[in-house]
């Protein structure tokens, strides 16, 4: 695995080793999908892991770096939750909510977000309070300005059209992801409206808005999101949401490189 060089300060993505207060939540986990080669000894033991479900869903994959992508993703959520409950990862048992959202049987106060996009994987772990995580690694280019029309709140539009141009790519993705992140916190999906919630005024400082009619847009909602310039010169867009207090706090020792 190659460390990215290119690194803002206060954040490093490369591999370190599990801080004695890794147990500490929230907490975020990214992985490459090629820190472990795919076929190698190491992937094979990974693949150990899985329930015979999860090994069936992973040979639906048509291509080897899809099935790659979701081994590494359901490992890496196996070994963190079974450390964080003191359970063998292999024992782990996942059901799901009426919503969708999954749950651990054996750890119901443990709460965790999966998401993937380019090469990496990042998973949130929050202790009692929902949690939803999305990342963006963009790989081609969007018509920002024609997406935002069409799931964006009009505030959030006008950001978009304002100068600098060259700033829309960062504002289009700092939203999205926020907004994956928050509905994903919810367990509800998208389709309940992305442009219900406005994150137009996130970046200055000013919070975020909610529709009037959206439930429970009275509880406590925080926000994490950053953004790392990685060394093909694209950039990873991380955004966490959720109502644990310490979301809004979070920083570089809450994020941890690989399957601690």
């Amino acid at each position: 695995m190659n460390p990215e060089p290119h690194r803002p300060p206060h954040m490093s993505l490369g591999k370190s080793p599990v801080a004695a207060n890794a147990s500490r939540l929230p907490g975020i986990w990214l992985l490459r999908t090629d820190d472990i080669i795919s076929g190698s000894p190491s992937a094979d033991a990974l693949a150990k892991l899985l329930s015979g479900e999860e090994r069936a869903r992973q040979r639906s994959y048509r291509s080897e770096d899809a099935q790659h992508q979701f081994l590494l993703g359901r490992a890496l959520m196996r070994r963190v939750l079974g450390k964080l409950s003191g359970t063998q990862p292999e024992a782990l048992r996942f059901s799901r909510l009426p919503s969708g959202k999954p749950l651990l049987e054996n750890a119901p106060e443990l709460h965790f977000s999966l998401s993937h996009s380019g090469r990496w994987i990042a998973l949130a772990v929050s202790e009692s309070q929902a949690i939803g995580i999305d990342i963006e690694q963009p790989q081609k280019p969007r018509n920002f300005a024609r997406i935002a029309r069409h799931y964006f709140h009009p505030q959030e539009c006008a950001l978009l059209d304002a100068p600098p141009r060259e700033l829309m790519p960062i504002h289009f993705y700092r939203m999205w992801t926020l907004k994956e992140a928050f509905y994903k916190a919810r367990g509800t999906g998208i389709s309940e409206g992305l442009g219900r919630v406005d994150f137009s005024g996130f970046h200055l400082g000013e919070g975020v808005q909610f529709a009037s009619d959206l439930p429970g847009r009275e509880l406590p909602w925080q926000f994490f999101y950053a953004m790392y310039p990685l060394r093909d010169t694209s950039q990873l867009h991380l955004a966490v949401a959720g109502v644990d207090p310490a979301i809004a706090d979070l920083s570089a020792k809450a994020i941890r490189r690989g399957m601690a």
